[in-house]
C-alpha cells in the first residue's frame, strides 16, 4: 500500500487538470484530437497538416484513453492517461532490470528499491514522465528492450537461452521505433554487436540466435506502419523516413524542420537533466567499476550510453530530451557504486536534500498562499512575474490543497525512515524530496501555470467574440500560425485554420496571423477583429482580420 502511494505521488501531479502545454504537448494533442475527428488514424496530422516527426503509436494509445474516459475526462486529460501507462510499464521494467543486476527474486530490497528511486528522481525523467508525447513511449519500449537485452546476455552466460527475453528485446525495439523512429534502435543494434565482442560468452551461436528472434519480433512495427504509409502517399513515406530520420542527423532537412544543436545541449543535459545519474556513473567507472566491462551489467549500458552521446553530440539536431532512453543505462552504472560510498557522503547527501527541497517546499507553500490573495499583495512574489502572470489569482482547490497537505505530511513522516536505509539514505533523500517538490508545484500552482502556458484562455476568449459573427460558410486563413497555435485553434474552437501559399491570396473571410515574423495580409481589405496573447507572453500576438464587406452569420 505505501509502494502504490508512493507511485500515486510520483505519477499523478501534472496529469490532470490543465491544457495541452507548448512546446511539445500542443502538436502531439493536435494529432490525437485530428484522429478523434476525422477517424484517419495512418496520417499524423496537426490542425489539417501531414506532421511526420513520429510515428504514431503513442497517438494511437492516448486516442484510446481520450474516447474512453470521455466525458469522465475532457480529452486533453484523458490523452495524457496514455503517459501513466507508459510511465508504469517502464517502471516495471526498470524494477525488472534491478532485480537481474543486484540478483535480488523480490522488489522489496534496499537495492532494487534505490535504483528504482534514482531513475524516477532523475529531474530529466521526472519532468517528461508527466508530458502527453511520444518520447514517453520510447523511454517505455527502451526499458523493455534493455531488460531483454539484459536477459539475453545474462542467459548466454549461464547458457540458459529463454524465448521471452528475445520476446522483450524485440518487443521494446519495435515500440521504440514506432514512438520515435529509427534512432534509438539503431543504437539498440549497436549496442547488441558491443555486448556480443565485450561478453565472452556472448560470442556464441546462442546469443545471436536469441537476437535473431527478436528481430523477427520487432518486423511488424518496422514493416506493417511504414508499408501502409508509403502505400498512401510516397512522399509522406519521404518525409518521415528521409527527412525526419535521416535529415535530422546529417542536417540537411534541419533548415526545413527547425531544432539544431549547438554541440553543448548533451553534454549540459548530463549535468543537469540527468543527475544524479550522470554523477554516480562517472563516479562508478572512476572508482574501478570498467573493469566489470566483459560483463552484461556493465557492457550494455555503458556501450548504449557511449554510443548514445557520441550521437548526438554529432548528430545536427538535438533537444535535452533525447538523452531521455540514456537514463537507465546511466543509472545501471552509477548504482553500483552506492554501497561503496563514504557513510559521511550518504548522510551529506540526505540533508542536502532535506535541507534544499524542504526550503523549495516552503516556498511553494507560500507563493501558493500570497497567490490566492488579492491582485496588491503580489508583489511579495513579484520574481514569479518573468514566467507567469501576476495578476493572476490561484482559486482555492480542496482536492487539489489535501493532495498536497498529504504529501507534505508523507514527505515528513518518510525522513525518519529514510535515516535507517544505511547506504541508500541520499538516494532516498534525493527521491522523496524531488517528488515533493514536483507534486506541491502540480498541485498547488497548476492553475497559475495552466493560465500561463494554456491556448484555453485566449482562443475562448477568441470564440466568444466571434461566435455571433462567423457563418457556416466561413473560413479563417492563416500566416505564420505556428505547429502549437493551430491546432488549440481548432480545439478550442473548431475553426481549422488554411495556410495561405505564396500567391497571398485567399477566398476566406478571417485571417489570423501569429507575431513575431513576418506576416503580410493577404490581398483585400481587411479590419482588426480582435488580438490576444497568453497573459504574461510578450513575445507572441495573435491578431484575427475581418474582411470588409464580408456578412454575419
Amino acid at each position: 500500500m505505501l509502494l502504490a502511494l508512493i507511485a500515486c505521488a510520483w505519477l499523478l501531479p501534472g496529469i490532470f487538470g490543465h491544457g495541452p502545454w507548448k512546446q511539445d504537448e500542443t502538436y502531439s494533442f493536435g494529432i490525437i484530437h485530428h484522429m478523434l475527428v476525422s477517424g484517419d488514424y495512418l496520417v499524423p496530422t496537426n490542425a489539417g497538416e501531414p506532421f511526420m516527426e513520429k510515428p504514431p503509436l503513442y497517438y494511437w494509445t492516448a486516442l484510446l484513453f481520450a474516447k474512453a474516459l470521455y466525458p469522465l475526462l475532457d480529452y486533453h486529460d484523458g490523452a495524457r492517461v496514455a503517459s501513466v501507462l507508459y510511465n508504469i510499464v517502464t517502471l516495471v521494467f526498470v524494477a525488472k532490470i534491478a532485480m537481474m543486476v543486484w540478483n535480488k527474486r523480490t522488489l522489496f530490497s534496499l537495492p532494487v528499491l534505490g535504483t528504482l528511486a534514482l531513475f524516477a528522481g532523475s529531474p530529466g525523467m521526472l519532468k517528461h514522465a508527466h508530458d502527453m508525447f511520444t518520447d514517453v513511449a520510447l523511454v517505455c519500449g527502451s526499458a523493455i528492450a534493455t531488460y531483454g537485452l539484459l536477459a539475453i546476455a545474462m542467459n548466454a552466460q549461464g547458457k540458459t537461452p529463454r524465448l521471452t527475453a528475445a520476446v522483450w528485446f524485440g518487443l521494446g525495439v519495435g515500440i521504440a521505433e514506432m514512438s520515435k523512429g529509427l534512432f534509438v534502435p539503431l543504437i539498440f543494434a549497436a549496442t547488441t554487436v558491443c555486448v556480443g565482442v565485450l561478453v565472452r560468452e556472448c560470442r556464441s551461436r546462442s546469443y545471436w540466435k536469441m537476437v535473431g528472434i527478436a528481430v523477427l519480433v520487432s518486423l511488424p512495427f518496422f514493416v506493417v506502419w511504414p508499408a501502409l504509409l508509403a502505400q498512401h502517399s510516397m512522399p509522406l513515406f519521404m518525409e518521415w523516413f528521409w527527412d525526419n530520420n535521416v535529415g535530422r542527423f546529417f542536417g540537411f532537412s534541419v533548415a526545413k524542420l527547425g531544432s539544431d544543436n549547438d554541440h553543448a545541449v548533451i553534454l549540459r543535459a548530463l549535468f543537469g537533466f540527468a543527475l544524479p545519474g550522470s554523477i554516480l556513473a562517472a563516479l562508478a567507472l572512476t572508482a574501478g567499476e570498467w573493469r566489470r566491462i566483459p560483463t552484461p551489467h556493465l557492457a550494455l549500458p555503458l556501450s548504449f550510453s557511449i554510443i548514445s552521446i557520441i550521437v548526438l553530440e554529432s548528430s545536427a539536431t538535438a533537444r535535452q530530451l533525447y538523452l531521455l532512453p540514456v537514463l537507465l543505462p546511466l543509472i545501471m552504472i552509477g548504482t553500483r557504486v552506492v554501497p561503496h560510498l563514504p557513510g559521511w557522503l550518504h548522510t551529506a547527501w540526505d540533508w542536502f536534500s532535506r535541507i534544499s527541497f524542504g526550503l523549495i517546499a516552503a516556498v511553494i507553500w507560500a507563493t501558493y498562499i500570497v497567490s490566492s490573495m488579492p491582485v496588491e499583495y503580489h508583489h511579495w512574489i513579484a520574481y514569479f512575474g518573468r514566467w507567469l502572470p501576476l495578476g493572476f489569482v490561484t482559486p482555492f482547490q480542496p482536492l487539489a490543497v489535501a493532495a498536497a497537505s498529504a504529501m507534505t505530511a508523507g514527505w515528513i513522516w518518510s525522513l525518519g525512515k529514510i535515516r535507517l536505509t544505511g547506504k541508500w539514505r541520499g538516494v532516498f533523500g534525493w527521491f522523496a524530496g524531488i517528488t515533493l517538490m514536483w507534486g506541491l508545484a502540480y498541485t498547488l500552482l497548476l492553475p497559475w501555470g495552466d493560465y500561463a502556458k494554456s491556448y484555453e484562455y485566449v482562443y475562448n476568449d477568441l470564440d466568444e467574440k466571434i461566435s455571433s459573427t462567423w457563418a457556416s460558410s466561413d473560413c479563417m486563413a492563416s500566416r505564420n500560425l505556428g505547429e502549437s497555435e493551430s491546432p488549440m485553434l481548432y480545439y478550442y474552437t473548431g475553426i481549422l485554420h488554411r495556410p495561405i501559399d505564396n500567391i497571398n491570396k485567399t477566398q476566406c473571410n478571417w485571417v489570423i496571423l501569429q507575431t513575431p515574423g513576418v506576416a503580410p495580409l493577404p490581398a483585400g481589405n481587411w479590419t482588426l477583429f480582435w488580438q490576444g496573447r497568453r497573459d504574461g507572453d510578450e513575445d507572441q500576438l495573435l491578431k484575427v482580420y475581418r474582411r470588409n464587406g464580408a456578412t454575419s452569420g
